[in-house]
Protein backbone atom coordinates (compact mmCIF):
# COMPACT_ATOMS: atom_id res chain seq x y z
CA UNK A 1 0.00 0.00 0.00
CA UNK A 2 1.37 3.59 -0.89
CA UNK A 3 1.57 6.34 1.34
CA UNK A 4 -1.47 7.86 1.19
CA UNK A 5 -0.37 11.33 3.41
CA UNK A 6 3.36 11.96 4.38
CA UNK A 7 3.10 15.71 6.31
CA UNK A 8 1.18 18.16 4.58
CA UNK A 9 0.71 16.31 0.83
CA UNK A 10 4.21 15.21 0.75
CA UNK A 11 5.79 19.37 0.98
CA UNK A 12 9.53 17.92 0.59
CA UNK A 13 8.59 16.70 -3.09
CA UNK A 14 8.05 20.34 -3.65
CA UNK A 15 11.25 21.58 -1.98
CA UNK A 16 13.80 23.10 -4.63
CA UNK A 17 16.92 19.91 -4.81
CA UNK A 18 19.73 22.40 -3.70
CA UNK A 19 22.45 20.82 -1.54
CA UNK A 20 23.94 22.76 1.12
CA UNK A 21 26.11 25.52 0.59
CA UNK A 22 29.77 24.54 1.93
CA UNK A 23 32.93 26.50 2.13
CA UNK A 24 35.45 26.57 -0.58
CA UNK A 25 37.41 23.15 -0.04
CA UNK A 26 41.47 23.11 -1.17
CA UNK A 27 41.56 21.05 -4.70
CA UNK A 28 42.38 18.01 -2.77
CA UNK A 29 38.96 17.91 -1.30
CA UNK A 30 37.03 19.79 -4.06
CA UNK A 31 33.87 19.00 -4.75
CA UNK A 32 33.31 18.24 -9.55
CA UNK A 33 30.89 20.80 -10.77
CA UNK A 34 30.20 18.89 -13.41
CA UNK A 35 29.73 15.99 -10.94
CA UNK A 36 27.35 18.20 -9.02
CA UNK A 37 24.76 18.88 -11.30
CA UNK A 38 24.70 15.68 -12.50
CA UNK A 39 23.75 14.23 -9.40
CA UNK A 40 21.50 16.86 -9.06
CA UNK A 41 19.78 15.87 -12.34
CA UNK A 42 19.72 12.69 -11.25
CA UNK A 43 17.98 13.58 -7.75
CA UNK A 44 15.31 15.75 -9.54
CA UNK A 45 14.55 13.07 -12.12
CA UNK A 46 14.05 10.50 -9.03
CA UNK A 47 12.07 12.13 -6.52
CA UNK A 48 8.62 11.85 -8.01
CA UNK A 49 9.39 7.82 -8.28
CA UNK A 50 10.63 8.16 -4.73
CA UNK A 51 7.24 9.76 -3.52
CA UNK A 52 5.32 7.19 -5.42
CA UNK A 53 7.02 4.12 -4.08
CA UNK A 54 7.01 4.79 -0.54
CA UNK A 55 4.69 2.40 1.47
CA UNK A 56 2.68 3.38 4.29
CA UNK A 57 4.57 0.79 7.24
CA UNK A 58 4.93 0.60 10.68
CA UNK A 59 8.34 0.98 12.45
CA UNK A 60 9.09 -2.63 12.74
CA UNK A 61 12.44 -2.46 12.85
CA UNK A 62 15.36 -0.43 15.21
CA UNK A 63 17.20 2.11 13.74
CA UNK A 64 20.91 3.15 14.87
CA UNK A 65 22.58 6.41 14.51
CA UNK A 66 25.67 7.01 15.35
CA UNK A 67 26.58 10.53 16.80
CA UNK A 68 29.29 12.12 18.05
CA UNK A 69 31.53 15.65 18.08
CA UNK A 70 33.41 15.53 14.78
CA UNK A 71 36.82 14.18 14.51
CA UNK A 72 36.05 12.01 17.42
CA UNK A 73 35.62 8.91 15.30
CA UNK A 74 32.32 8.69 14.52
CA UNK A 75 33.53 7.64 10.82
CA UNK A 76 35.34 4.56 11.89
CA UNK A 77 32.69 3.41 14.27
CA UNK A 78 30.12 3.83 12.00
CA UNK A 79 32.63 1.58 9.35
CA UNK A 80 32.80 -1.30 11.75
CA UNK A 81 28.90 -1.02 12.40
CA UNK A 82 28.75 -1.57 8.72
CA UNK A 83 31.07 -3.88 8.38
CA UNK A 84 30.62 -6.10 11.43
CA UNK A 85 26.48 -6.06 11.92
CA UNK A 86 23.83 -7.21 9.66
CA UNK A 87 21.88 -4.35 9.38
CA UNK A 88 21.59 -2.06 6.43
CA UNK A 89 23.58 1.18 5.81
CA UNK A 90 24.43 4.33 3.66
CA UNK A 91 27.33 3.33 1.01
CA UNK A 92 28.72 5.83 -1.57
CA UNK A 93 26.37 4.42 -4.13
CA UNK A 94 23.20 4.71 -2.11
CA UNK A 95 24.91 8.27 -0.99
CA UNK A 96 23.79 10.17 -4.38
CA UNK A 97 20.69 9.30 -4.10
CA UNK A 98 19.95 11.61 -1.65
CA UNK A 99 16.49 12.72 -2.89
CA UNK A 100 15.53 8.79 -3.57
CA UNK A 101 17.23 6.68 -0.92
CA UNK A 102 14.49 3.56 -1.26
CA UNK A 103 15.54 3.40 -4.63
CA UNK A 104 19.12 3.53 -4.49
CA UNK A 105 19.37 1.48 -1.73
CA UNK A 106 17.15 -1.26 -3.42
CA UNK A 107 19.90 -0.39 -6.52
CA UNK A 108 23.02 -0.89 -3.95
CA UNK A 109 21.79 -4.42 -3.01
CA UNK A 110 20.61 -5.38 -6.16
CA UNK A 111 24.29 -5.05 -7.19
CA UNK A 112 25.34 -6.84 -3.99
CA UNK A 113 27.19 -3.83 -2.69
CA UNK A 114 25.96 -4.38 0.81
CA UNK A 115 28.46 -6.84 1.56
CA UNK A 116 31.13 -5.54 1.43
CA UNK A 117 34.96 -5.52 3.29
CA UNK A 118 35.87 -2.02 4.62
CA UNK A 119 39.71 -0.73 4.75
CA UNK A 120 38.62 1.09 7.80
CA UNK A 121 40.49 4.22 6.46
CA UNK A 122 38.86 7.96 5.96
CA UNK A 123 39.96 11.11 5.35
CA UNK A 124 38.34 13.64 7.41
CA UNK A 125 35.31 11.31 7.47
CA UNK A 126 35.27 10.95 3.73
CA UNK A 127 35.47 7.06 2.70
CA UNK A 128 36.65 5.17 -1.01
CA UNK A 129 34.97 2.51 -2.14
CA UNK A 130 31.78 2.47 -3.43
CA UNK A 131 30.58 0.00 -0.92
CA UNK A 132 31.92 2.07 2.21
CA UNK A 133 29.69 3.70 4.43
CA UNK A 134 28.91 7.39 3.89
CA UNK A 135 27.34 9.86 6.08
CA UNK A 136 24.48 11.08 3.52
CA UNK A 137 24.95 15.15 4.48
CA UNK A 138 22.48 15.93 1.78
CA UNK A 139 19.75 13.77 2.96
CA UNK A 140 19.89 15.01 6.47
CA UNK A 141 20.42 18.74 5.34
CA UNK A 142 17.65 18.19 3.32
CA UNK A 143 15.05 16.72 5.21
CA UNK A 144 16.18 18.55 8.88
CA UNK A 145 16.14 21.70 6.60
CA UNK A 146 19.28 23.19 7.29
CA UNK A 147 20.95 25.12 4.66
CA UNK A 148 24.51 24.43 6.53
CA UNK A 149 25.69 22.93 9.34
CA UNK A 150 25.42 25.40 11.87
CA UNK A 151 22.44 25.32 14.28
CA UNK A 152 19.08 26.85 14.03
CA UNK A 153 16.85 28.13 16.40
CA UNK A 154 15.47 25.98 18.65
CA UNK A 155 11.81 26.51 17.18
CA UNK A 156 13.09 25.37 13.54
CA UNK A 157 12.59 21.32 14.99
CA UNK A 158 8.74 22.23 14.21
CA UNK A 159 9.33 22.92 10.21
CA UNK A 160 11.09 19.49 9.84
CA UNK A 161 8.34 17.38 8.24
CA UNK A 162 9.23 14.51 10.87
CA UNK A 163 6.43 12.06 9.09
CA UNK A 164 8.11 12.07 5.92
CA UNK A 165 11.64 11.48 7.39
CA UNK A 166 10.25 8.83 9.41
CA UNK A 167 8.66 7.43 5.99
CA UNK A 168 11.98 7.53 4.47
CA UNK A 169 13.77 5.36 6.85
CA UNK A 170 11.06 2.82 7.68
CA UNK A 171 10.99 2.66 4.02
CA UNK A 172 14.61 1.61 3.88
CA UNK A 173 14.36 -0.55 6.49
CA UNK A 174 11.77 -2.33 5.03
CA UNK A 175 13.65 -2.87 1.63
CA UNK A 176 16.57 -3.85 3.62
CA UNK A 177 14.49 -6.09 5.52
CA UNK A 178 16.35 -5.32 8.58
CA UNK A 179 17.87 -2.54 11.12
CA UNK A 180 18.88 0.87 8.84
CA UNK A 181 22.30 2.94 10.41
CA UNK A 182 22.79 5.87 10.03
CA UNK A 183 25.86 8.89 10.66
CA UNK A 184 23.47 12.10 10.73
CA UNK A 185 25.62 14.68 12.22
CA UNK A 186 22.77 17.27 12.42
CA UNK A 187 20.91 15.12 14.23
CA UNK A 188 22.45 16.14 17.13
CA UNK A 189 20.26 18.93 18.05
CA UNK A 190 17.20 17.23 17.76
CA UNK A 191 18.24 13.06 19.09
CA UNK A 192 15.00 14.01 21.75
CA UNK A 193 12.64 14.38 19.11
CA UNK A 194 13.54 11.59 16.84
CA UNK A 195 13.08 9.36 19.70
CA UNK A 196 9.85 10.44 19.84
CA UNK A 197 8.86 10.42 16.22
CA UNK A 198 10.26 6.89 15.91
CA UNK A 199 10.72 5.58 19.46
CA UNK A 200 12.68 2.41 18.13
CA UNK A 201 15.67 4.45 17.63
CA UNK A 202 18.65 4.15 19.07
CA UNK A 203 21.92 5.93 19.60
CA UNK A 204 25.36 5.20 19.66
CA UNK A 205 27.65 7.90 21.01
CA UNK A 206 31.54 7.85 20.57
CA UNK A 207 33.37 9.99 22.87
CA UNK A 208 36.94 10.63 22.22
CA UNK A 209 39.74 13.06 24.34
CA UNK A 210 38.39 16.89 24.08
CA UNK A 211 41.95 17.94 23.77
CA UNK A 212 42.56 15.40 21.01
CA UNK A 213 39.10 16.00 19.50
CA UNK A 214 39.71 20.07 19.25
CA UNK A 215 43.29 19.89 17.40
CA UNK A 216 41.93 16.92 15.04
CA UNK A 217 39.31 19.70 13.81
CA UNK A 218 42.16 22.48 13.37
CA UNK A 219 44.09 20.02 11.21
CA UNK A 220 40.74 19.07 9.26
CA UNK A 221 40.08 23.19 8.72
CA UNK A 222 43.57 23.53 7.20
CA UNK A 223 43.12 20.17 5.05
CA UNK A 224 40.30 21.07 3.61
CA UNK A 225 40.01 25.00 3.71
CA UNK A 226 43.71 25.89 3.48
CA UNK A 227 43.15 27.95 6.18
CA UNK A 228 42.65 27.57 10.00
CA UNK A 229 40.13 30.97 10.07
CA UNK A 230 37.39 28.93 8.24
CA UNK A 231 35.20 26.69 10.43
CA UNK A 232 34.39 23.05 9.94
CA UNK A 233 31.55 20.59 10.58
CA UNK A 234 29.17 21.15 13.25
CA UNK A 235 29.04 25.41 14.51
CA UNK A 236 26.57 25.02 17.46
CA UNK A 237 24.67 28.19 18.01
CA UNK A 238 24.41 29.37 15.15
CA UNK A 239 26.73 30.60 11.73
CA UNK A 240 27.95 33.47 13.90
CA UNK A 241 28.73 31.55 17.00
CA UNK A 242 32.09 32.39 18.36
CA UNK A 243 32.98 34.95 15.51
CA UNK A 244 36.33 36.92 15.35
CA UNK A 245 37.47 34.61 17.86
CA UNK A 246 40.60 32.68 17.67
CA UNK A 247 40.66 29.37 15.90
CA UNK A 248 41.86 27.40 19.15
CA UNK A 249 38.97 28.92 20.79
CA UNK A 250 36.74 28.26 18.45
CA UNK A 251 37.41 24.72 17.88
CA UNK A 252 37.39 24.39 22.11
CA UNK A 253 33.94 25.63 22.10
CA UNK A 254 32.49 23.63 19.60
CA UNK A 255 33.78 20.32 21.63
CA UNK A 256 32.32 21.30 24.97
CA UNK A 257 29.04 22.52 23.38
CA UNK A 258 28.54 19.47 21.28
CA UNK A 259 29.45 17.17 24.24
CA UNK A 260 27.22 19.48 26.35
CA UNK A 261 24.19 18.73 23.77
CA UNK A 262 24.43 15.05 23.43
CA UNK A 263 24.56 14.86 27.26
CA UNK A 264 21.60 16.66 28.00
CA UNK A 265 20.30 13.79 25.03
CA UNK A 266 21.80 10.95 26.47
CA UNK A 267 20.21 11.96 30.31
CA UNK A 268 16.82 12.24 28.82
CA UNK A 269 16.61 9.19 26.49
CA UNK A 270 18.33 6.89 29.29
CA UNK A 271 21.17 4.01 28.19
CA UNK A 272 18.27 1.85 26.88
CA UNK A 273 18.24 4.20 24.27
CA UNK A 274 21.94 5.97 24.02
CA UNK A 275 25.16 3.68 23.92
CA UNK A 276 28.07 5.75 25.09
CA UNK A 277 31.14 3.85 23.95
CA UNK A 278 34.71 5.26 23.96
CA UNK A 279 36.83 6.19 21.08
CA UNK A 280 39.79 3.72 22.87
CA UNK A 281 37.18 1.27 23.76
CA UNK A 282 36.86 1.23 19.91
CA UNK A 283 40.22 0.78 18.97
CA UNK A 284 41.08 -1.70 21.43
CA UNK A 285 38.05 -4.11 20.81
CA UNK A 286 36.09 -3.80 18.26
CA UNK A 287 34.37 -6.78 18.88
CA UNK A 288 33.23 -6.41 22.24
CA UNK A 289 32.10 -3.05 20.83
CA UNK A 290 29.85 -4.31 18.21
CA UNK A 291 28.30 -6.49 21.04
CA UNK A 292 27.29 -3.65 22.84
CA UNK A 293 25.68 -2.14 20.34
CA UNK A 294 24.06 -4.89 19.26
CA UNK A 295 22.44 -5.73 22.70
CA UNK A 296 21.35 -1.73 22.30
CA UNK A 297 19.25 -2.92 18.90
CA UNK A 298 17.99 -5.82 21.11
CA UNK A 299 16.27 -3.79 23.61
CA UNK A 300 14.42 -1.92 20.57
CA UNK A 301 13.07 -5.33 19.20
CA UNK A 302 15.83 -6.90 17.16
CA UNK A 303 19.41 -8.16 17.22
CA UNK A 304 21.25 -8.33 14.15
CA UNK A 305 23.61 -11.35 13.61
CA UNK A 306 27.57 -10.22 14.55
CA UNK A 307 29.85 -10.91 11.29
CA UNK A 308 33.78 -11.78 11.84
CA UNK A 309 35.64 -8.55 10.92
CA UNK A 310 38.71 -8.86 9.60
CA UNK A 311 40.65 -7.08 12.01
CA UNK A 312 40.93 -7.67 15.78
CA UNK A 313 42.02 -4.02 16.79
CA UNK A 314 42.92 -0.65 15.63
CA UNK A 315 46.09 1.51 16.25
CA UNK A 316 44.52 4.72 17.99
CA UNK A 317 45.06 8.11 16.40
CA UNK A 318 47.76 9.42 18.62
CA UNK A 319 49.58 12.04 15.78
CA UNK A 320 48.56 15.61 16.37
CA UNK A 321 50.04 17.62 13.90
CA UNK A 322 49.38 21.44 15.24
CA UNK A 323 50.02 20.13 19.08
CA UNK A 324 52.96 21.66 19.24
CA UNK A 325 52.40 25.00 18.30
CA UNK A 326 48.60 25.03 19.90
CA UNK A 327 48.47 22.49 22.19
CA UNK A 328 48.79 24.81 25.45
CA UNK A 329 46.40 27.38 23.50
CA UNK A 330 43.86 24.28 22.97
CA UNK A 331 44.38 23.26 26.52
CA UNK A 332 43.26 26.46 28.22
CA UNK A 333 40.43 27.20 26.08
CA UNK A 334 39.22 24.35 26.77
CA UNK A 335 39.72 24.50 30.75
CA UNK A 336 38.00 27.82 30.32
CA UNK A 337 34.77 26.33 28.75
CA UNK A 338 34.37 23.17 30.79
CA UNK A 339 34.85 25.53 33.80
CA UNK A 340 31.60 27.56 32.19
CA UNK A 341 28.21 26.73 33.93
CA UNK A 342 26.50 27.21 29.97
CA UNK A 343 28.20 27.50 26.68
CA UNK A 344 26.55 29.49 24.58
CA UNK A 345 25.46 33.39 23.56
Amino acid sequence: MRVASVGEATLLAAMPLVPRQDPEFTPTFAKDPADEELLGILNQALAQAEDDALLDLPETYPTLHVVGVPRSGTTLLYQVVAAGLEVGYVNNLVAAFWRAPVLGLRLSRKLGLHRFESTFGSRFGRTEGVGEPHEFGYFWNHHLRYPGLYALPASHEEEIDWARLRAEIVNMAHWNRGPMAFKPMLLVWHLVRMAREMPRSCFVWIRRDPRATALSLLEMRRSLFGSLEAWASLRPYGADWLAGEPPWRQVAGQVVALERTLRAAADVLGPETVLELGYEELCSDPRGALERVASLLAGKGFEPALRELPVASFEPRRRDPLAEEFGALVDEALEEFLAASTVGP
